[in-house]
């Protein structure tokens, strides 16, 4: 979940009523200027000298969200804890960098020890909820985030995770209902509305869904936030509607902001072959399948296009490759799994 514009503002309004002096202050403003190094060491400063609130290190794990220099935060925070270990937003800072990390035991270690200290915190019950996640466990991580929400309702950011899970459980209408209250909190919130685009798209609702994912993409031009997830998927919502022409610029400009993306490539490609360019088709599709070899329909979709040109020697290769890619999808265990290209 790409937050970063969102969280600035929610950090922001927070920090009014605390009013933080020196280090604190000037962390913040580097962090909103995005002068994220210099915000890093300043928030380090502020947290050291006790100065700072809450917020403060939810800010400072915000800098390595970013600059993702995930080590050195790790060196920091433990030569710290070694001499505050039941400081709460170490511990914090700690099991934060350890999710971005993947390392999601060590993350539920350090968080089950801050909320033994700090039952009532937030921050705590949002990151058991996004290890939950992490776990597949969508149950309890659905509580923990109406845990958190409970304790902190005015965060937008908690409502848009809530509404991003009940997305995956299908649970449309619960989603638009936590996106809308995300967007009372924060009106420009692009996710939220790419959020809603899906869950209207998944409800049926037709002329909302295209409102919403235009309203995703303006609102992403408008903060020059480089996201090309909103126009791939409003393109092919639009060909799926039959409206090709329509997802042609879609996926040019997402394209434009990320030329490796191997599912804007995949459906360029597919996009080319409905409008009977194979020869487009092909350069896309097989860009698509470098990019990643374990995807299936890209596979698929290059040997279909490479028969249409009659390339058989090049559609009898892929096909192979969808079966066996398709075999080694099916048993994800590893027994037996045949290698990816």
């Amino acid at each position: 979940m790409r937050i970063v514009v969102c969280i600035i503002v929610f950090i922001g309004a927070s920090m009014k009523a605390q009013e933080p002096t020196g280090a604190c202050d000037a962390g913040v403003a580097s962090f909103n200027n995005r002068d994220l190094p210099k915000a890093q060491t300043l928030l380090w400063d502020c947290l050291k000298l006790g100065l700072g609130a809450s917020a403060h290190a939810v800010t400072l794990s915000q800098t390595y969200r970013e600059l993702k220099n995930y080590d050195t935060g790790l060196r920091r925070v433990g030569a710290e804890l070694k001499a505050n270990p039941d400081n709460v937003d170490l511990l914090y800072l700690a099991a934060f960098l350890r999710y971005r990390r993947n390392e999601t035991k060590e993350s539920m270690m350090l968080v089950s020890k801050a909320y033994r200290l700090a039952p009532e915190d937030w921050r705590l019950h949002q990151l058991f909820a996004l290890n939950y996640i992490s776990f597949a466990m969508l149950e309890p991580a659905k509580l923990s985030l109406l845990q958190a929400i409970h304790l902190n309702p005015q965060n937008a950011e908690l409502h848009y995770q809530l509404a991003r899970l009940y997305f995956t459980l299908g649970s449309y209408v619960d989603s638009i209902d936590a996106s809308k209250q995300a967007l009372k909190i924060f009106p420009d919130y692009s996710e939220v509305y790419y959020n809603l685009a899906l869950s209207y798209e998944g409800s049926g609702n037709t002329d909302l869904a295209i409102s919403s994912f235009e309203k995703a993409i303006e609102l992403n031009r408008k903060y020059q936030r480089k996201d090309e997830a909103p126009l791939i998927d409003f393109a092919v919502y639009r060909r799926m509607l039959g409206s090709p022409q329509a997802s042609l610029p879609l996926l040019r400009e997402a394209l434009e902001i990320n030329p490796r993306s191997a599912k804007a490539n995949y459906e360029m490609g597919e996009l080319f072959r409905d409008m009977k360019r194979y020869e487009e088709a092909r350069k896309y599709l097989d860009l698509a399948v470098s990019l990643d070899p374990c995807d299936p329909s890209a596979l698929y979709g290059l040997a279909m296009v490479a028969r249409l040109l009659g390339d058989a020697g090049q559609s009898e290769a892929m096909l192979k490759r969808f079966k066996e890619v398709s075999a080694r999808n099916k048993n994800p265990a590893g027994v037996g799994q045949l290698p990816c290209f």
